[in-house]
């Protein structure tokens, strides 16, 4: 069954700041540590976001908001259970719960579960706080997600606070050939061996029965990510599921392998300006799918 994605025009609610200084209010309400964003990363993003806004056009993080709310008035559940890896600060997690504690918009849900998963240290210690500072209902997993439990090295950075989108640092490069850079990365301390989860790992250690929305950022390991993901998405455990693409084969073969059991209901290509019913042209860095699952 296909859904409706539209455009949500949100008043954010007055909600006061959890401490006395160094927080900066997100459009559905909670908070971020304004140390998690250097000055001048807020600078070029904001020119960025000015830029494309001028041409007529809408940026791809302000559509994939519209498409988590769109998700949550899709869904008839009291509560809903989230997924997000790749999490980052918990920029995600943060918006649906405060779009859920704030009635931001008409919707079924009125309580939340998440469960956030970030390999770069800094970024882990963040999202740790922000839940703790605004009592959010989840949980910080240090870890990244692919399809083997296990370790791997991940990178790090001297910047958190401007450097966003690190990946793994596997040996062996995508080509098959040894990565030398990946090497350079691990000897010189730049990347730090963390867990690696399976989605299907995390719903079982951590006791889920269903998950509503997986949301995944995860810079290039998605396939192998929705690959550990089998006895979950067998099972019928997760309904929707809204990817950020970032190689060109994988818009190809992630609907391949999830036709089954569900429907791509937005599908727009890397560095592209994707077109969507209702809204302006998209300005796309990464790519964006997002699934329904069937029968829903």
């Amino acid at each position: 069954m296909d859904m409706n994605i539209r455009h949500f025009d949100i008043k954010t609610p007055t909600v006061k700041a959890p401490g006395e200084g160094g927080w900066e209010q997100l459009p559905l309400g909670y908070y971020r540590m304004t140390k998690c964003l250097g000055a001048d990363r807020k600078a070029g993003d904001e020119e960025l976001y000015s830029r494309i806004r001028e041409a007529g056009n809408i940026a791809g993080g302000n559509f994939q908001q519209d498409c988590l709310l769109s998700i949550l008035a899709d869904i008839k559940r009291d509560e809903v259970n989230i997924f997000e890896l790749g999490a980052g600060w918990g920029r995600i997690c943060l918006n649906i719960a405060g779009a859920i504690d704030f009635k931001v918009i008409p919707c079924t849900p009125t309580r939340y579960h998440c469960l956030a998963v970030e390999a770069e240290p800094v970024h882990y210690e963040w999202l740790k706080e922000h839940f703790a500072a605004q009592n959010i209902n989840g949980m910080a997993v240090l870890g990244a997600v692919s399809n083997k439990n296990g370790s791997c090295y991940f990178d790090t950075s001297s910047r958190p606070d401007y450097q966003y989108g690190q990946a793994m640092s596997p040996l062996m490069g995508r080509s098959g050939m040894p990565s030398l850079g990946n090497l350079r990365r691990i000897i010189t301390g730049k990347a730090t061996r963390v867990p690696m989860l399976t989605i299907d790992r995390l719903v079982q250690k951590h006791g889920f029965d269903h998950v509503d929305i997986i949301q995944m950022d995860v810079q290039g390991a998605e396939y192998h990510a929705i690959l550990g993901a089998a006895n979950s998405i067998k099972e019928n455990m997760i309904d929707y599921l809204l990817i950020n693409i970032h190689h060109e084969e994988y818009s190809q073969m992630l609907p391949v392998l999830l036709s089954d059991k569900y429907n791509l209901i937005i599908d727009l290509k890397r560095v592209s300006l994707g077109i969507v019913e209702g809204f302006p042209p998209i300005h796309c860095n990464d790519g964006i799918q997002l699934y329904k699952r069937n029968n829903l």
